[in-house]
């Protein structure tokens, strides 16, 4: 059984590919989460702004303003500060890892990724969340 959509944690999946948004959507809104999706960094912003989500996912490689460029922009806006985030690269550079947490990521994935390890770093990350609006 579902939670209420009111009791559900919302995550707002960033990324360019559509085949990969649409993916975590289905597998995500299976689990019960609610799911809010963008393309690209602005529209993400927006979403963001709009209605704050419990959880951010947010693709490190995208045109024009990539995931860690849009963490630091979530991360200075007063109401997404303390929202955890995950990014989902298909690179592996240590670079980038400690650009991500030092940008405020909690986590990492690497593409190709299975569903059960997304949904085991999902549930970690909003174990304990309540929404609160600000």
């Amino acid at each position: 059984m579902q939670p209420a959509p009111e009791q559900q944690h919302l995550v707002l999946v960033v990324d360019d590919d559509p085949l990969v948004t649409e993916f975590v959507r289905f597998r995500l809104e299976m689990e019960g989460f609610a799911v809010e999706v963008a393309h690209n960094a602005e529209d993400a912003l927006t979403a963001a702004l709009r209605r704050p989500p419990h959880l951010f996912l947010l693709d490190v490689a995208m045109p024009e303003i990539n995931g860690l460029t849009l963490l630091r922009r979530l991360r200075a806006e007063k109401r997404l500060k303390t929202a955890p985030a995950i990014m989902i690269t298909a690179s592996a550079d240590g670079a980038n890892v400690k650009a991500a947490i030092e940008a405020g990521a909690v986590g990492y994935v690497l593409k190709p990724f299975s569903a059960s390890d997304l949904l085991a770093r999902v549930r970690a990350a909003t174990k304990n969340q309540s929404r609160v609006w600000l």
